[in-house]
């Protein structure tokens, strides 16, 4: 079962659970090595993508481990070495890479798996 992933909610009024899809035959290395130039999947493995809007600009971040400083072993055994690449993107850009993108978001008044809609 994977982790609980960490997530910056102080900052937030409202936080949830996010959820994409890519096109069949895409891969988040893959996807990077469309976005950023001189990616190098045989150094990084693209691991996890975060979407930052703010003033209607939108950001891109790719996480990947970067497997060449993983291999140095000069970190804490617990921690895993990832490059993060900033992209700056457009949203007409943006979708044309994704099949699907869905996001909910609560202001944790209520736990979102303790609802039940009634109105189907």
């Amino acid at each position: 079962m994977p982790k609980k992933q960490p997530f910056e909610m102080d900052a937030h009024l409202l936080t949830g659970k996010s959820a994409m899809d890519l096109f069949s035959k895409e891969d988040l290395n893959t996807l990077a090595m469309k976005l950023i130039p001189n990616y190098n999947p045989d150094r990084f493995d693209a691991t996890a993508l975060r979407l930052f809007v703010q003033k209607g600009e939108p950001i891109v971040t790719l996480f990947a481990v970067d497997k060449q400083k993983q291999e140095e072993n000069n970190y804490p055994k617990s921690k895993i070495p990832v490059k993060k690449f900033k992209i700056p993107i457009s949203f007409n850009v943006f979708k044309r890479y994704f099949k699907r993108f869905d996001v909910t978001l609560t202001n944790d008044a209520y736990d979102l798996a303790d609802m039940l809609v009634v109105n189907k």
